[in-house]
């Protein structure tokens, strides 16, 4: 064993005998690098394979749109029918022959989107501009059945692609964090509840997936930078939000820090998860500029999560956790703006 061995514990996600094989997870992260119409690419599963010959624990395809409304750029990623199943399999399958588990991320960017990607208006809880983004109309209630119904899809084409789990996008300011926000959704019917959304998203999502199969919620209380204010979350709200999705079948929070893992939350010098621990017993997993093993391990140790999501540290070297589990933190390549900006050239700087 060596200094960084917290890391390389075995966790269980709360169901199904699924068990992380060790507490080190790929984030999410937008590559923009599928076809124009949101197919996998070769491109998109070297990349995930690297990743897992890199000694990565479980991989989380990032923003899979479950809708084509819900498209939020160009080249992102999709699960929106039938014809995409295949593409997610071939990355499973990748990850799968490395030893690690792979799961969807399932999103709907609602008012993050243009006319130019959609060719149509960008739909939210109710009219509200993001800012970057094109004025987003109100959904309709039976548009927002739809969309119900097209995470519940989206789900059952990861398990059909051979998903270990699967991730709902309640973070960063898309769909579901916009009903969350009550600065955003202003709805006077059902809707109106900042939790109705979703919960109605996360139990048809357990019902499509059954009983067996691990359902993680990625959330975030500020929507676009780590600096921004907590308003209008409070405490209270959180522990009702948590609660709430719990209830409908949540088994592991994906807590986003942005890039401020050790920021305090509500006036106060406690950090976002150790709230979510106040209000919840489920496994943390948190993402926040944890970029070296050193990192990682002391944030575990110290209890603020049971694992961590990397993310920008495996652009710059896929091999991180590898190295991490030989002690050698030093030969690890540093993340770097440059490295990020290739992928959008086609190149991964990690391999």
């Amino acid at each position: 064993m060596n200094h960084f061995e917290t890391l390389f514990q075995p966790m269980p996600l709360g169901r199904g005998g699924v068990t992380l094989p060790n507490r080190l997870l790929m984030g999410p992260m937008t590559l923009n690098q599928a076809t124009d119409s949101g197919h996998i690419t070769p491109w998109i599963v070297d990349w995930y394979r690297r990743r897992a010959e890199g000694g990565i624990g479980a991989i989380i395809g990032a923003a899979v749109f479950v809708s084509q409304g819900g498209r939020g750029w160009a080249n992102a990623v999709g699960i929106a029918d039938d014809s995409y199943t295949e593409g997610w399999a071939r990355c499973v399958a990748a990850a799968h022959a490395q030893g690690a588990l792979f799961g969807t991320q399932l999103f709907h960017g609602g008012a993050a989107s243009k006319v130019a990607l959609l060719g149509q208006q960008p739909v939210s809880a109710s009219e509200w501009t993001r800012e970057g983004f094109d004025p987003a109309r109100a959904l309709t209630g039976d548009e927002i059945e739809q969309i119900i119904a097209d995470f519940a899809a989206g789900a059952r084409r990861s398990l059909e692609a051979g998903c270990d789990f699967v991730e709902l996008h309640g973070a960063h300011g898309y769909l579901l964090h916009q009903f969350w926000r009550q600065d955003v959704n202003r709805r006077t019917d059902q809707w109106g509840d900042p939790v109705a959304f979703p919960v109605a998203v996360t139990r048809a999502v357990r019902e499509a997936i059954g009983p067996d199969v691990p359902l993680l919620y990625r959330f975030s209380i500020h929507a676009d930078a780590p600096d921004a204010p907590n308003h209008p979350v409070t405490p209270e709200s959180l522990r009702t939000f948590l609660e709430a999705l719990e209830g409908a079948g949540v088994d592991v929070w994906d807590i986003s820090c942005w890039r401020e893992s050790r920021r305090g939350y509500f006036g106060t010098e406690v950090f976002l998860p150790d709230w979510v621990q106040r209000f919840s017993n489920k496994p943390r997993i948190v993402a926040g500029n944890l970029l070296t093993p050193e990192e990682g391990a002391a944030y575990l140790e110290e209890g603020h999560a049971e694992a961590i999501a990397l993310a920008r540290a495996l652009i710059s070297d896929a091999a991180w956790a590898n190295k991490a589990r030989r002690g050698e933190s030093a030969a690890i390549r540093p993340f770097s703006e440059e490295d990020r900006q290739a992928i959008n050239r086609g190149i991964d700087p990690g391999a």
